[in-house]
């Protein structure tokens, strides 16, 4: 298929300009944004010209297209953003903005092949991430992969015309790598 990382039911691949017409409509979808600060409004050409930037040219940000090997469609987008070289860490984010892609394990493996990469490749030593308290589906995939909760942010994400708390979570290399990063 042709990714840069390869697991069983996805593929990471680089981002491409063709991909923004995907990636507007995700996130112009309600339901695919139910969850998060974006969306509150119709994205246009300067949200995504600042998306892609983010996405493809910016050193401290590594961003994927994650594609369904089944079908080889475009099913959203992963990365480690705002990553600190010299702390070591990074901040997580995932957008699995095909609907139909949803609860079949996708982003769990994306997720799974970027911490390799992240603390393999990369050599990371933590990842956080930030996630909406009331997205259920999200934080049970996180722990699956080895977060840990750390604490909450009160009334920090406003969307839907209220405010949630956000979730703060994160992993350690050696929680991720276990005996992988010793060596053995």
């Amino acid at each position: 298929m042709g990714g840069f990382l390869e697991g069983e039911k996805v593929t990471l691949r680089g981002v491409r300009r063709d991909d923004l017409r995907s990636y507007r409509e995700w996130l112009d979808n309600p339901k695919v944004t139910e969850y998060l600060e974006m969306g509150w409004r119709p994205t246009n050409e300067q949200d995504l010209e600042t998306a892609f930037a983010a996405l493809s040219g910016d050193a401290d940000n590594i961003a994927f297209v994650i594609v369904d090997r089944e079908s080889g469609d475009a099913v959203g987008v992963c990365g480690l953003y705002l990553i600190s070289w010299v702390a070591r860490r990074a901040q997580y984010n995932v957008l699995i903005g095909e609907p139909s892609a949803w609860n079949k394990g996708l982003g769990t493996e994306a997720l799974s092949l970027l911490l390799d990469y992240g603390f393999g490749v990369l050599n990371l030593e933590s990842v956080n991430l930030g996630v909406n308290a009331e997205n259920k589906r999200a934080r049970r995939s996180y722990e699956k992969a080895g977060f840990m909760t750390e604490g909450l942010r009160r009334k920090f994400i406003f969307r839907n015309g209220q405010y949630y708390d956000m979730v703060v979570m994160s992993i350690l290399r050696e929680e991720f790598m276990g005996d992988k990063g010793q060596g053995t």
